[in-house]
């Protein structure tokens, strides 16, 4: 196996890396949220100041929890809630596969008690078990914010969201993060090795596993990890829909490079069963509108947010990053401006850098309409 090929299949957990050491690990970084086996709840939604994950959503604050399975399972709580408020728990493992869920669609507004088992437990439970094929992972709970004024309502939901707390077991030395947007370094391959003594191989992956374990962590990899770098940018080139980047392990089949390319793009983005992304591929520049005639037809919202190029969010006077279905008239048509300079008619502007600019177009509990492909997106136009 060359470099090239671990650059593809290892992007997604070097990745993981840089969140896990941020998130739980590294007390002074300032996006620290608890420890390991603690969970932590952002009391509001995202903005520009938020920079560990990109293209994060500005509709559901959010609640982490990186979990420590070594010593033993783990029971999530997530509570009962109003009918039309989405709520949801994913888990990841640290390959960024979606170990599994619990949201509306698996256990309606009632909330539910589930059990997270790491790869080496053998025991039972009267709970659904979602077992992760790594020792650590992450809970990603997602909140529906309906406007300021329901901030409280939020938090007192989140404070009942709950892991069973354990005691972490040792881990190595921390060793330094990189970032997988820049053209790849050999310090990519010392952050992969040491996540995998936490990533027991999987079925199938004997031989790939020992021909990473053979590549040195030098510059002699650096012609390999750039090719991989490359094939990476071409995959990009051709995603379509957020369908083809994130789910289970048996979603994938295989494709590491569309798991990077999901990594690349938005790190621990849903499944397509709980949120289809609908648009839009590439990058914009300059003013464009999009006008809808139809509403998405979700179970539970849209969104269409705006990121700069590097996918952050862009910082702008507004504080306005997203429009979302909470935002827009329950019927009849409307347009969304995306520009620098504001229009004549602020009420659905969305500000944009004097440059380059991505769109998300998300979809929450999509509609049989728009994963089958009835419903699209409503072209970006170019004023």
């Amino acid at each position: 196996m060359s470099a090239r090929e671990a650059y593809v299949w290892g992007l997604p957990t070097v990745d993981m890396y840089r969140i896990l050491r941020n998130f739980a690990l590294d007390p002074s970084s300032p996006e620290f949220k608890a420890p390991l086996g603690q969970i932590a709840h952002t009391r509001r939604v995202a903005d520009p100041s938020d920079v560990s994950v990109v293209a994060m959503n500005v509709d559901t604050p959010y609640s982490w929890a990186w979990l420590d399975l070594r010593p033993g399972p783990v029971e999530l709580h997530m509570p009962a809630h109003e009918p039309e408020r989405y709520m949801s728990a994913m888990v990841a493992d640290l390959y960024t596969y979606v170990v599994g869920y619990v949201t509306p669609r698996t256990s309606g507004a009632d909330g539910e008690t589930v059990l997270i088992a790491g790869p080496g437990w053998e025991g039972t439970s009267d709970l659904r078990v979602l077992r992760c094929p790594t020792e650590l992972c992450v809970v990603l709970c997602r909140t529906q914010m309906f406007g300021a004024d329901d901030l409280e309502t939020v938090w007192a939901l989140q404070d009942q969201i709950t892991v069973t707390p354990t005691q972490a077991e040792p881990l190595p030395p921390l060793v330094t993060p990189v970032d997988v947007r820049k053209p790849p370094t050999a310090q990519f391959l010392t952050v992969l090795d040491w996540m995998l003594p936490l990533m027991p191989t999987l079925p199938g992956e004997e031989d790939l596993r020992k021909r990473i374990a053979a590549l040195p962590a030098d510059d002699s990899t650096l012609p390999g990890l750039d090719e991989g770098f490359h094939d990476l940018m071409a995959r990009m080139a051709t995603v379509r829909s957020s369908a083809e980047l994130f789910g289970s392990r048996e979603h994938y089949a295989g494709d590491h490079l569309a798991r990077a390319a999901g990594a690349y793009l938005g790190i621990l983005g849903n499944a397509a069963e709980e949120y289809l992304g609908v648009g839009y591929p590439g990058t914009f520049s300059g003013p464009h509108t999009i006008t809808f005639t139809s509403r998405p037809p979700v179970g539970a919202f849209w969104s269409i947010t705006l990121y700069t190029e590097e996918q952050y969010l862009y910082d702008n006077p507004l504080n306005r990053y997203g429009i979302s279905s909470r935002d827009v008239p329950a019927q009849g048509p409307f347009t969304i401006t995306v520009s620098h300079e504001p229009p004549d008619d602020q009420r659905f502007w969305l500000p944009a850098p004097d440059g380059v600019y991505r769109l998300t177009f998300r979809t929450y509990l999509p509609g049989e309409a728009i994963r089958d492909g009835r419903w699209t997106a409503p072209p970006v136009v170019a004023l």
